[in-house]
């Protein structure tokens, strides 16, 4: 008789030997995700339109990812070419209807020519398409001024009937209203905007601009420097939608109009295209994974954020505290800084945050305290208190009332940033990359 002991055979098709590998690969998988979370966050930006999200990005960009590549600084130069040309255009227009007395309206004036220059240019020729590189980035910056344009003026078959005024202000006629618009104005601004709006403003390079970049970059010059209403009708941009980098577009419009100019750092940081959709960026800081993502903040673009709820470390919102005597884009009868207190209120008490630690940025203060010179909170703001010009009190003013808001027991951190200031945005990211890693390292349970 043998003494050796028999080993049974395993039976690939036995149900207990399957349920068996299933598990193991389940629970390899769970310590995988445990693991990744020891060194991964993800990182939510919030806010309304405009108010510095992606600039917060592309400091992100700059600290953490080597700053911004050839092609993007080529992008981003046709794009802000385009937008002071537009921006020196809203000026002449928005002065007359607000009624202020232009230099280059007068008679004989030595800035008629380079009014005339400016009117006559259209900025969405400006573009050169190719540089997108089978890329959509220009294509949605074209498309945010093709907006902007059907909102502006109401076409028929035959063309242009009339402008039509600020979408959603009270007492505005649909329908056209010539007497309002100066007729030199209307007659050569419907050229631009006729085949900006019907030809695309794509200039492939088979018809000759009518003015040179130089010629165009002297008369924005020209203006801005000389024409005292445009100067009186840039301080009321409040009362429109205006860019807000404008007055460095005119401050460095020679160097805009240079085709082969690169923009700088700062350039692209001051530079604005509208976020659609959702981006998602990864960085790696202090050996952490950071997944941040950037999500569009107007009105139309929220509807998307549901996407982004899931597994959220913090949520980064930005507020642009300069809004305050604004109106949102989508609907001019909207305060921009009541809206965004509206929207903190419902993402900081959502059900989808409820235990999500909350980052608020105020910012742009750099704008806010030479505006509040000038325009009082208190006329936007009844109950404010403080002083006339105390830019500290007004800023201590919309912390305690964001801070009132939270009905959840989840921390919310303030932080006061102007996000195109490199130096002091590293300060505050490196701030904040700590404080995200120390709520990403209790939640996975290590501390």
């Amino acid at each position: 008789m043998g003494c050796g002991a028999s080993i049974p055979v395993q039976d690939e098709q036995d149900p207990f030997l399957q349920d068996k590998q299933i598990n193991d690969a389940i629970e390899q998988s769970l310590h995988l995700n445990k693991a990744n979370a020891k060194n991964g966050v993800k990182l939510l930006l919030l806010g309304a339109g405009e108010s510095g999200k992606s600039t917060v990005l592309k400091q992100l960009k700059l600290l953490h990812k080597g700053g911004f590549s050839h092609q993007e600084r080529m992008q981003y130069s046709n794009i802000i070419w385009c937008d002071v040309i537009q921006s020196m255009k809203i000026l002449i227009i928005q002065a007359r209807k607000l009624k202020i007395r232009l230099d280059c309206d007068q008679p004989n004036s030595a800035l008629i020519p380079f009014k005339r220059c400016v009117l006559r240019s259209d900025a969405l020729t400006q573009i050169d398409t190719s540089i997108a590189g089978g890329t959509n980035f220009l294509n949605d910056y074209i498309l945010k001024y093709d907006e902007k344009i059907k909102m502006k003026w109401k076409l028929n078959s035959t063309g242009v009937v009339g402008f039509l005024g600020d979408p959603g202000q009270k007492g505005n006629d649909t329908s056209a209203n010539n007497d309002e618009i100066d007729p030199e104005i209307r007659d050569e601004v419907l050229s631009g905007i006729l085949q900006a709006v019907v030809g695309g403003g794509n200039n492939n390079g088979n018809e000759q601009p009518r003015y040179s970049r130089h010629d165009i970059a002297e008369s924005i010059h020209q203006l801005w420097a000389n024409d005292s209403g445009i100067k009186k009708c840039f301080e009321r941009s409040n009362e429109f939608q205006f860019e807000s980098s404008a007055e460095y577009y005119f401050d460095n419009v020679f160097n805009f109009a240079d085709p082969s100019y690169l923009c700088s750092d700062l350039d692209i940081l001051k530079g604005r295209i509208k976020t659609t959709g959702i981006t998602e960026t990864n960085f790696t800081i202090n050996s952490f994974q950071f997944k941040v993502l950037d999500a569009g903040g107007q009105r139309s673009e929220r509807r998307k954020w549901i996407h982004c709820f899931d597994d959220i470390t913090a949520v980064l919102f930005v507020l642009a505290i300069n809004e305050y005597d604004q109106m949102l884009f989508e609907d001019e009868r909207v305060n921009r800084m009541h809206e965004s207190i509206i929207l903190f209120d419902q993402l900081c008490n959502s059900k989808w945050f409820v235990n999500t630690p909350f980052i608020l940025f105020l910012n742009k203060i750099d704008i806010f305290e030479e505006k509040i010179k000038r325009n009082p909170l208190k006329k936007y703001f009844p109950d404010y208190r403080g002083k006339r010009d105390d830019v500290d009190e007004a800023l201590k003013f919309f912390e305690t009332n964001f801070l009132k808001m939270n009905r959840t027991n989840k921390p919310i951190y303030v932080h006061r940033t102007c996000a195109t200031d490199t130096k002091s945005m590293k300060f505050v990211l490196s701030a904040v990359a700590d404080i995200v890693i120390q709520l990403n390292l209790k939640k996975s349970g290590i501390m």
